[in-house]
């Protein structure tokens, strides 16, 4: 099974990536501009980057 990288914002899926270093590169710019609660989580299956 593959690992993807998801990002949520406020508690809520954003965006899945296939490496750590490509979802931390993006969360590095998206906080920049955004003044929100951000984690980034391990998955393992289907990725995903439909949102809400």
């Amino acid at each position: 099974m593959k690992t993807y990288y998801s990002i949520y914002v406020n508690d809520d899926f954003w965006r899945a990536f296939d490496t750590e270093r490509e979802a931390k590169k993006y969360l590095d710019e998206f906080q920049k501009t955004h003044h929100v609660k951000t984690e980034i989580i391990a998955t393992g299956g289907k990725k995903s980057n439909v949102s809400r």
